[in-house]
């Protein structure tokens, strides 16, 4: 058993408040006919994605101080490895899905088909396929010290930060590119109709965009240090004050993203002010 630290205590502590945060803003979601929207099928995937990343992360600190002993094992470590790839890669690939999905629903805003929970679901489910495959590679049961490779290191380092990040920056370069150049469009034009379309994509498609931007934001600033810091270390030890302070940094960016889901749906905030008035 290891002797746990305030860090240690600490990212416990804000891991259970993620959970917490993230299963009351889905009880609505999920239970409330009303909130059975597209965007809020997204919403709803990034807060899922959060409780799985916080889940895992909960249950290793709960192995690191009370069961050192387990984390020595190979095969265990191998199962961990994989599980912390899988847990940890959803909410950027979450991310990444939120704005495709916005980039097809704005760009082809007159294709219905974007707008439908079949698409959603296509979205979300390539999302978690992509998760599980990718961390493939992090299975190794070959691995009696149970290290961590360099390559496996940049690895995560590519796949849960770098290629999300050009992913989203093409994404969202495309869809403000989209709507500079249909904004260019209409106004010389000044129709009515076409006046409402782009009143439609600022009010309520790029609403949702703006918020992923600083989810995304969020989510990269706060994990970045932490899995750029494991590529120039050799060996991490939590129990140490800088790696500490990287993995407290990650939590608390992952705990803005929650709050963002609440300060981005305002109807849900709506519906919880007059449910508990």
């Amino acid at each position: 058993m290891a002797e746990p630290n305030i860090f240690n205590i600490i990212a416990i502590a804000v891991l259970v408040l993620i959970i917490l945060l993230a299963v009351i803003y889905l009880i609505p979601i999920i239970f409330i006919r009303r909130f059975h929207t597209v965007n809020n099928l997204f919403t709803l995937n990034l807060a899922v994605a959060a409780i799985c990343c916080s889940v895992y992360w909960l249950t290793y600190f709960v192995l690191f101080i009370f069961y050192t002993y387990a984390l020595s094992d190979s095969r265990f470590c191998a199962i961990l490895d994989y599980f912390q790839m899988v847990c940890s890669l959803q909410v950027p690939l979450a991310i990444v899905a939120t704005s495709l999905h916005r980039l097809c629903s704005i760009v082809y805003m007159t294709k219905p088909y974007f707008k439908k929970k079949r698409w959603g679901i296509i979205c979300i489910s390539g999302q978690w396929i992509a998760c599980i495959v990718l961390s493939v590679p992090q299975i190794s049961f070959n691995n009696p010290e149970c290290s961590f490779p360099l390559w496996r290191k940049i690895y995560t380092l590519i796949l849960l930060v770098i290629i999300p990040s050009i992913i989203c920056l093409i994404n969202n370069i495309l869809i403000f590119q989209h709507v500079r150049n249909s904004t260019n469009r209409i106004q010389p034009l000044g129709n009515d109709g076409k006046d409402n379309q782009r009143q439609q994509i600022s009010d309520r498609d790029l609403h949702l965009l703006r918020h992923m931007i600083i989810m995304f934001c969020f989510f990269i600033g706060g994990w970045t240090p932490i899995y750029l810091y494991t590529c120039l270390v050799s060996n991490m030890n939590f129990n140490e004050t800088i790696p500490s302070l990287f993995v407290l940094f990650a939590e608390f960016s992952l705990l803005m993203d929650i709050a963002d889901l609440y300060l981005y749906n305002r109807e849900w905030r709506r519906f919880c002010i007059e449910k508990f008035r």
